[in-house]
């Protein structure tokens, strides 16, 4: 039987079992985490995720530390803590990175890991020195880690990922939560992100002992109009239900499986995905979006509250 967490819609979780390791969990059947990317992007993702998280149409939200606008922007965000869990979006590809000196275009990066580019110290420091901003702003460690356009888990970044994860929390207890972009359903786009390195980083996230996510939805080309994104968001309702009712792997890594979402306010000048974000922020701020959840019969949950130590 799996070990799952009671996942509730603007309420208060419940705990129940406690599985070997003395950690209390929730149902992790009926149950996913929605992410909101890119907080701190502009003033209209910030907004957004603020509004979806006071409304509890989403479970957890990734920063964009190098962002100017996290300092301020996390005013806001902090009014919501204890509502949605705030991690990390690590970044190297975003017009942030390359003011910082260090960010370039996805495929150099994709080119520059698949060639071992990125194994040494010198990204162990960029990646302490986005989790600085995060922490010297929040006040308190991300609770979870993923990355912009997924490159945490390109070759050799994951590594010096979690070299810096292990080193910096030391102890099991403060370590974050890692989102693993093993993409459902497949296709083209998705079968890319996939093997940009999904199966290796969940290994090697095990092998440390890392809560993680497992699997990941809510990848598409970001083209379709509200209509169409809701058919798209049940069809991930689906893939969830049936990943839950046939995944016995899920248990064994303490979450279950995200879907990401990019809402934004409206669309943003020189934003490239400005309009479907704003497709994407009127369906979860809709009353079809609670409703399409409530027929799925699966509602939201935090990660970090499927991960409590036995007190």
């Amino acid at each position: 039987m799996h070990q799952y967490c009671e996942t509730i819609l603007n309420g208060t979780p419940k705990y129940t079992s406690r599985n070997g390791a003395g950690l209390n969990f929730f149902n992790l059947e009926k149950s996913l985490i929605i992410c909101a990317d890119d907080f701190a992007l502009n003033d209209s993702v910030s907004d957004a995720v603020v509004q979806l998280a006071r409304a509890g149409r989403i479970s957890a939200t990734s920063v964009l530390s190098l962002s100017p606008l996290w300092p301020t922007h996390a005013l806001k965000l902090k009014e919501q803590r204890g509502l949605v869990d705030v991690g990390l979006h690590l970044d190297l590809t975003s017009e942030f990175a390359r003011t910082a000196g260090y960010g370039a275009s996805l495929g150099r990066v994709m080119l520059r890991s698949f060639g071992h580019g990125y194994h040494s110290t010198q990204l162990d420091s960029v990646i302490e020195s986005q989790l600085d901003k995060f922490e010297s702003i929040w006040g308190g460690p991300p609770e979870h880690i993923d990355g912009h356009q997924h490159i945490h888990q390109f070759p050799g970044i994951r590594s010096c990922l979690l070299r810096v994860l292990c080193a910096r929390y030391s102890s099991l207890n403060e370590r974050p939560w890692v989102r693993v972009s093993q993409v459902r359903p497949a296709h083209f786009k998705s079968n890319v992100i996939s093997l940009t390195g999904a199966q290796r980083l969940k290994e090697m996230l095990v092998a440390e002992g890392f809560n993680l996510s497992p699997l990941l939805l809510g990848v598409y080309r970001f083209n379709l109009n509200q209509e169409q994104y809701r058919v798209a968001f049940n069809e991930w309702l689906h893939w969830v239900q049936q990943m839950q009712a046939r995944d016995q792997d899920l248990s064994a890594h303490n979450l279950p499986p995200t879907i990401m979402c990019h809402p934004g306010v409206q669309a943003q000048v020189g934003d490239a995905i400005g309009w479907a974000r704003s497709v994407e922020f009127d369906y979860l701020s809709s009353e079809a979006f609670r409703n399409d959840l409530s027929a799925a019969s699966l509602r939201l949950v935090r990660g970090s509250e499927c991960i409590r130590k036995n007190k």
